[in-house]
């Protein structure tokens, strides 16, 4: 590995974080990990972290002066700029492949993670019970994945693509909420085949996982506590 200098803001429970951490591990970038505390000290949230990203999301990256937060714009970016010669293929350069993991990850952002958050986030935060239309959205987005791995060995086609690492840490998320995809035949079988395949896959996700589950089970009880839920 080479240094890059690129400093790599990050928590590990968030699914978005998790995606990028592989990205990094498969392209054999050399790069500062900056651990962040967003649940008890909002280190997020300082003034110093806002200024660099008015948004105050994880992941954040600087590269040497260039910051860039979301983790699937940081994936293509790190892709186009240090994968050309060595991982290609993780965001291809010909345009039809491309715009196939441009597909991808566009229904990770705006339709799975999206209905993930949609249907956990209120009764986490809120207490809320569960909504069966929001069920159904998360399950109908579910459906889709597995529909899409039918015929293709991974999410945008035959070759393992930075969309693969998107969805990959959004589907795990769901093992923090107790949530199973087993019915999901195809979607089972890839989230498997693809843990035992990356080599970094337990380094980037096991421990973030497990603090997401700790972090929704202690809100769980607080909410049990306060609505008698």
């Amino acid at each position: 590995m080479s240094w890059t200098g690129i400093e790599v803001y990050y928590t590990p429970g968030s699914p978005g974080c998790r995606a990028v951490l592989m990205c990094i591990k498969a392209l054999k970038l050399d790069v500062e990990l900056i651990k962040m505390d967003m649940y008890q000290k909002y280190e997020h949230r300082k003034p110093w972290f806002v200024k660099m990203n008015p948004q105050h999301t994880l992941p954040t990256i600087n590269d040497n002066g260039f910051i860039l937060w979301e983790s699937r714009a940081i994936m293509q970016y790190l892709v186009s700029k240090y994968g050309n010669n060595t991982q290609p293929s993780l965001y291809p350069p010909e345009p039809e492949l491309r715009a196939t993991v441009d597909r991808i990850l566009f229904f990770d952002i705006g339709t799975l993670y999206k209905a993930l958050v949609d249907y956990f986030h209120p009764q986490l935060m809120s207490g809320e019970d569960a909504d069966e239309r929001k069920a159904n959205a998360l399950k109908q987005s579910l459906d889709y994945l597995d529909i899409f791995l039918e015929s293709n060995r991974y999410v945008a086609g035959d070759s393992l693509t930075i969309a693969d690492f998107s969805v990959l840490a959004s589907v795990t998320q769901l093992e923090g909420m107790e949530y199973r995809i087993t019915a999901y035949t195809n979607l089972h079988k890839w989230v498997q085949r693809l843990k035992a395949e990356l080599p970094y896959y337990d380094e980037c996700n096991a421990g973030g996982i497990e603090m997401f589950r700790a972090w929704a089970n202690n809100k769980k009880n607080q909410n049990q506590h306060i609505y008698g839920k």
